[in-house]
């Protein structure tokens, strides 16, 4: 059985796509990383759905390391 996929789009800084792309990387299972504009740092983290809660943890962590990242509400356009 095929595990559902979720996207979760984020806002990373220009400077940091590759770093946060190395660490999913790193993180076996928890997904990969697209990225859709590199100038304004929009990606999509492609993740099994039950992984959605361990991407928010990441996304937290790395925000406590001083990292500017955001969620990005696709529908509405809106940083979160």
């Amino acid at each position: 059985m095929k595990p559902e996929i979720t996207e979760v789009h984020l806002i990373v800084p220009h400077k940091d796509i590759y770093y946060v792309s190395w660490i999913i990387d790193a993180a076996e299972g928890i997904g990969f990383l697209q990225t859709d504009d590199a100038k304004t740092g929009r990606v999509t983290v492609f993740t099994p759905t039950d992984q959605v809660d361990y991407v928010a943890d990441m996304v937290k962590g790395l925000r406590d390391e001083g990292l500017d990242i955001k969620f990005y509400d696709e529908k509405n356009g809106e940083k979160i």
